[in-house]
């Protein structure tokens, strides 16, 4: 589970539409992606609206909207109650809206759930740390096995990335920020106009992966355009997460029959072929090959004959064991 917040009209609907087209379609969109089902509650926004950004999204990601069929399950809910847990005698209690949720998931088979937003979904207090880890974890429950990304706004006071109680931190397992300025100027008093057509989204709360910021530019259209350069902040991930990179970049790579090896004079040195095919994913190629090296010396990684060369000798590759 995953918490989008913003302030409103900063375009947390708008991104969310970019990332359940580009996961629907299999396009990178900030960081590669493999398609994905997605189904999309849109609470705020009606039909139209969504439709009129849905047009232009698809049209700068070079897919027809057909493509989408059986993929992106966009749905609007405007004025309907969409409550999915409110108190009833004091205690926090699902509704029938939430088994509808639990239905459309299973029905439409959905990878990935994008809920907008916590207003239009929570009704209980948001201040109470008992039923803010409950409302999460029967919508987890609910949505289950599929990723869940909830859409909420932070509270009045300056410097707040989300409302209520630090409960919504702890129950998810990743969390950003979406806001006009960069994340250390937004939570501060700046009287620097913010640039209307620019947003920072910034990785505030990550399991495994660094805290990062990538900066976008919003087009005419209503198209949000991410910049190639990213932001770091905070450590890279190392040990087990960066091995756990490794192992994947592996296993797809191998299963387009392609294999890496352990030397830089190879012209198919593993993290260099992990670099052109991204997917490096949120480590570098300096930190993957350190990982490489060290799961061949404890041999988590393995070199074997994986073909022949064009002289019809053995080409040796790195497999997993």
């Amino acid at each position: 589970m995953t918490l989008l917040a913003g302030r409103g009209g900063v375009g947390k609907t708008l991104l969310a539409q970019h990332i359940g087209t580009a996961l629907a379609i299999g396009r990178e969109f900030i960081e590669p992606l493999e398609p994905r089902r997605v189904l999309m509650w849109a609470g705020e926004d009606d039909q139209a609206e969504l439709w009129r950004r849905q047009i232009e999204i698809s049209g700068w990601m070079g897919s027809p909207l057909p493509a989408l069929t059986d993929r992106f399950f966009l749905q609007s809910y405007t004025g309907v109650d969409i409550t999915l847990c409110a108190t009833i005698y004091g205690a926090l209690t699902a509704t029938p809206v939430l088994h509808e949720l639990r239905g459309q998931v299973q029905d439409y088979r959905a990878d990935v759930v994008i809920l907008d937003n916590i207003a239009r979904l929570f009704g209980g207090n948001e201040n109470d740390r008992h039923a803010v880890t409950t409302f999460c974890a029967l919508v987890q429950g609910a949505c289950a096995p599929a990723a869940v990304i909830l859409l909420g706004h932070p509270a009045k006071a300056a410097g707040s990335e989300y409302s209520g109680s630090t409960a919504w931190e702890g129950a998810v397992r990743a969390r950003l920020y979406l806001g006009n300025r960069p994340p250390d100027q937004d939570q501060a008093d700046n009287d620097t106009p913010a640039d209307d057509n620019v947003r920072y989204l910034a990785r505030r709360k990550a399991n495994y992966s660094p805290l990062d910021i990538r900066r976008f530019t919003l087009a005419d259209g209503g198209v949000l355009i991410p910049d190639e350069a990213q932001i770091t902040h905070g450590k890279q991930p190392t040990g087990e997460f960066t091995k756990d990179i490794v192992r994947r970049a592996v296993t797809k790579l191998a299963a387009r029959e392609i294999f890496g090896t352990a030397s830089t004079a190879s012209p198919s040195y593993l993290p260099r072929l992990a670099r052109q095919y991204k997917l490096l994913e949120t480590t570098t190629e300096k930190s993957f090959a350190a990982a490489m090296r060290e799961m061949v010396m404890a041999a988590e990684l393995i070199s074997r004959e994986v073909g022949r060369t064009a002289d019809r000798h053995p080409r040796a590759g790195l497999v997993l064991p």
